[in-house]
């Protein structure tokens, strides 16, 4: 079949042949619009429950703002469960919504053509590389610490919970953010008269904004891997690709960060 990628590897497959990105969904653009939305927000409710449960549960004495400080670090127990549920509650709210009328396998693009496992990590290499760089001279370039953004994945990696941390970046992110942003709802701004540009335009500033708070090279970064992540989901039209490649891209930010940001002091 002319164009196609299914079962073939190399960087070549992301630019041969034609584009395979075909949208397909019962849902309207402003309804996926809300309910991408709303799982957002339904990851909050997460820490709101931990922060009540707490001192229910645990120590009666226990402070409120204590348990909101140690939330904020995936060094803590408290703050790695917060993280985990709060990125399975998404999930689950994403997963149930694309599952309407029976599609959900056409909706997240889960289904044929799956690119060849080498063209994803290769795709996401070239993420890691374009976004990378384009960071790093903007840290540069502003003066910013380089390492600033990642200081909540240090304290996780350098700590006995650091498999967590993994968990949360290097699985369960690129997973439910993936299908969310360029599965779900970019299936129905796709299909809307926004077009797969409009669309995919759209879907990834809304992505951004769940780093706000990112330093603005963090967030411009952010943004430029978002728009790479699309291109590659109309390339190939594949989830595989976009969750492997947003893998490989957190994977090399966590093993960057490992080896060379500084040891705080104890």
């Amino acid at each position: 079949m002319t164009g196609s990628v299914v079962g073939t590897s190399g960087i070549a497959a992301l630019f041969q042949g034609s584009a395979r990105y075909v949208p397909a969904t019962p849902w309207g653009a402003l309804s996926a619009l809300t309910v991408t939305v709303l799982a957002c927000l339904a990851s909050l409710a997460a820490p709101f429950a931990i922060v009540i449960l707490v001192p229910v549960l645990g120590d009666p004495d226990a402070a409120i703002d204590g348990t909101v400080m140690s939330m904020a670090s995936l060094a803590t127990p408290i703050g790695l469960l917060t993280a985990l549920l709060s990125q399975l509650i998404s999930l689950a709210v994403v997963w149930w919504a694309a599952g309407r009328g029976g599609l959900r396998r056409d909706v997240l693009r889960l289904g044929a053509p799956k690119p060849g496992w080498g063209t994803c990590v290769l795709a996401g290499l070239l993420v890691v590389a374009a976004s990378g760089a384009l960071e790093l001279a903007m840290y540069l370039a502003v003066g910013f610490d380089v390492f600033a953004d990642a200081k909540w994945l240090t304290e996780g990696l350098r700590s006995p919970l650091w498999w967590g941390t993994v968990l949360v970046a290097i699985v369960l992110a690129p997973l439910w953010e993936e299908l969310a942003f360029r599965g779900f709802l970019l299936s129905a701004l796709a299909q809307s008269r926004l077009g797969f540009a409009g669309g995919a335009l759209i879907a990834n500033m809304l992505w951004t904004l769940l780093h706000l708070g990112y330093s603005y090279p963090g967030l411009a970064s952010v943004f430029v891997a978002g728009l790479l992540m699309a291109w590659l989901m109309w390339r190939t039209g594949s989830m595989r690709t976009v969750v492997v490649a947003h893998a490989v891209a957190n994977a090399s930010s966590l093993a960057f960060t490992y080896s060379f940001a500084p040891v705080s002091p104890a």
